[in-house]
């Protein structure tokens, strides 16, 4: 695109990059492109009438901040992801151990660090996939305007919320939509007031 900067008329150049165009002995010109760095002529102190340069324009680069681009999941994906959560502390026991038969078995099973360990893992992964199922949900709800929170407010809106595994199931796509928007409706107003 070059521009007559006194005359504000622009044309396009052609498709070899040349262009012709006519100009007072004052008048300046802007080039541009996409991808490069305008350049603008000025003419005010040449002599001739007709003029041939060769215009070199230099290519923009941008020094970009790594992004992450995470593909938003569907409903239908967050709703068998909501079916997969729970924590039952007898996944964790050996079934079918009586403590009159093996009294040693079931106390290792109570008490051993070992299995308390694996329990309290277990747990920590539920808790883990709640969040990151609510986080989508809040990811779908934020994109649909539904409510207006940047992802840097997910985490403390989640303590917020306060959900567990049976409300998650409990709720219908739609009584969970309504439940968040007017939570998110309290939690901004309090926000607000706390500020």
């Amino acid at each position: 695109m070059i521009i007559n900067q006194r005359s504000q008329v622009g044309i396009f150049g052609e498709s070899d990059n040349t262009f012709q165009v006519q100009i007072d002995a004052n008048d300046s010109l802007v080039i541009s492109a996409t991808g490069y760095a305008r350049k603008k002529i000025c003419f005010k102190d040449s002599s001739g009438t007709e003029f041939h340069p060769i215009i070199k324009l230099h290519r923009l680069s941008y020094n970009l901040n790594e992004v992450t681009v995470k593909r938003q999941k569907e409903l239908k994906q967050i709703d068998e992801d909501i079916k997969k959560l729970g924590y039952q502390k007898k996944d964790y026991k050996l079934t079918g151990v009586d403590a009159w038969q093996s009294p040693i078995t079931a106390l290792y099973q109570t008490f051993s660090r070992k299995e308390r360990s694996k329990r309290a893992l277990a747990e920590l992964i539920n808790n883990d996939n709640r969040r990151n199922i609510i986080r989508d949900l809040l990811s779908m709800y934020s994109s649909s305007d539904l409510i207006r929170m940047p992802e840097s407010q997910y985490d403390d809106f989640i303590d917020y919320l306060h959900l567990d595994d049976e409300t998650l199931k409990m709720m219908s796509d739609y009584d969970m939509a309504v439940f968040i928007r007017d939570r998110y409706i309290v939690y901004m107003s309090n926000k607000k007031f706390t500020e």
